[in-house]
């Protein structure tokens, strides 16, 4: 066991207090975990024991408390119409895993935990919290989330002490393990402060017109706060832009434009819609963002358009290591190919890749099974009821989807709350409190 006090202690202390709070305040434990993530991921290169790093207990806990909270609240999972899907890509995860795999077990729960990492958070979140009485608060949880990722890369820029990353485009990086670690906070801070200006704007206009004097007095004496808190919304969207576009990925400048083209179309907001792919050409065109864009693309527009280069060598490399994978899978016996095969352990960087080979052919129609119909019923509940909340579960299918073509996305904890937790809390929570009714 590695002990150093300014970790292992005050890490201890919150692993007991968050396994305690889970019982009694699941709410605010889920809240308080969200919130820390952040914090915690500083933790990333201290191994409590073997190769166990504080946020892996932090995540076991997780997933065994939740679905302790589950089985003790009695939660009808089958209500939500994704969640049968959901369940038997758990149980082919668990045969492969647990069954064809012949890794050691402790890998094996590893692997598994993570799985069901976004299953848990899909059901919490549809069970614990309400989308009708709830919205700021679950949005909240995630915009407060945001402040301490934006401020440990703000500060350095402001004062020019920063890390970079080791490749060619200098990504920065501060004291976390990767620059994902800035993107993904950036990201569900930027859609959660734009939900949540929408939420605030939807209420007021309905209760617009039918304030009496009292009403009308206590707005007249808000208006200031409200004032306040809608400039420091825009503030982190601001920064969050900068910052998702600083981290200089190919997914996440795509993700930041297909968000905003979809948020203004969606609202019907025709004009600023259409000033997106406008603003997005005009950059191509405008130095430092010209030059640095093509630095991000750099080989891949040189084998499209000059063609030159190697094909292996596109996506920093990923199309290589893709192809050689599919060949190796070629390879495999009929139950392997059906059904998966020992856990990747290349860094393929490609999550429908990384099931493919996990689970086999039936493994990955599921999960594809799984995708389509989650983006089916988010937008049939969205053309419904026009609701931000829904609207923001879209687009983080969108960005699960897209973000799995270049990373594991299903692996890192938090792309698994946000997408799934709000996900459950959009779609799900509805047919969560019919079911306790």
């Amino acid at each position: 066991m590695n002990i150093i006090p300014a970790i292992f202690f005050p890490g201890i202390l919150g692993v007991i207090i968050f396994a305690v709070a889970f019982f009694k305040y699941p709410r605010w434990a889920i809240a308080g975990l969200i919130i820390a993530k952040p914090i915690i991921d500083l933790t990333w290169d201290y191994y409590m024991i073997l190769n166990i790093t504080l946020l892996k207990i932090y995540v076991g806990i997780f997933v065994i408390l939740g679905i302790v909270v589950i089985i003790r609240r009695r939660v009808e999972i089958l209500q939500c119409p994704i969640n049968p899907t959901w369940l038997i890509f758990i149980a082919l995860n668990f045969a492969s895993i647990f069954i064809i795999s012949d890794n050691i077990f402790i890998n094996k729960l590893g692997f598994f935990l993570r799985i069901l990492n976004g299953f848990v958070a899909l059901i919490l979140f549809a069970s614990l919290f309400d989308s009708k009485k709830d919205k700021k608060f679950v949005l909240s949880i995630f915009i407060v989330a945001g402040i301490f990722p934006i401020l440990l890369w703000l500060i350095p820029v402001l004062l020019g002490n920063l890390i970079f990353s080791q490749d060619e485009l200098r990504r920065i990086i501060g004291p976390y393990h990767s620059f994902s670690n800035f993107k993904i906070y950036a990201m569900q801070t930027l859609i959660c402060c734009l939900a949540f200006l929408a939420v605030d704007s939807k209420r007021e206009s309905e209760t617009n017109g039918v304030e009496d004097r009292w009403h009308h007095k206590v707005s007249s004496f808000l208006k200031n706060s409200v004032s306040l808190k809608s400039v420091i919304l825009y503030l982190m969207i601001i920064i969050s832009i900068i910052m998702v576009y600083k981290c200089y990925t190919k997914s996440g400048l795509v993700v930041l434009g297909i968000w905003f083209f979809l948020w203004f179309l969606l609202r019907k907001k025709y004009v600023l819609s259409a000033l997106i792919p406008v603003v997005a050409a005009a950059i191509l065109f405008i130095n430092p963002f010209a030059r640095e864009i093509r630095n991000i693309f750099l080989k891949e527009t040189d084998y499209i358009i000059y063609n030159r280069g190697e094909k292996e060598e596109l996506l920093r490399g990923r199309i290589g290591v893709w192809e050689n994978m599919l060949n190796n899978f070629q390879s495999f016996g009929v139950i392997n190919k059906f059904f998966g095969a020992d856990k990747s352990s290349e860094p393929l960087d490609n999550d429908f890749l990384r099931i493919l080979w996990d689970n086999g052919f039936v493994g990955f129609i599921v999960y594809l099974i799984l995708m389509s119909q989650t983006g089916y019923l988010v937008i049939r509940q969205y053309a419904r009821n026009k609701d931000p909340v829904v609207l923001l579960a879209i687009l983080v299918l969108v960005m699960l989807v897209l973000e799995s073509v270049g990373l594991y996305a299903s692996f890192y904890p938090s792309h698994q709350w946000f997408t799934w937790g709000m996900i459950g809390f959009a779609l799900c929570s509805g047919y969560a409190k019919e079911a306790q009714a």
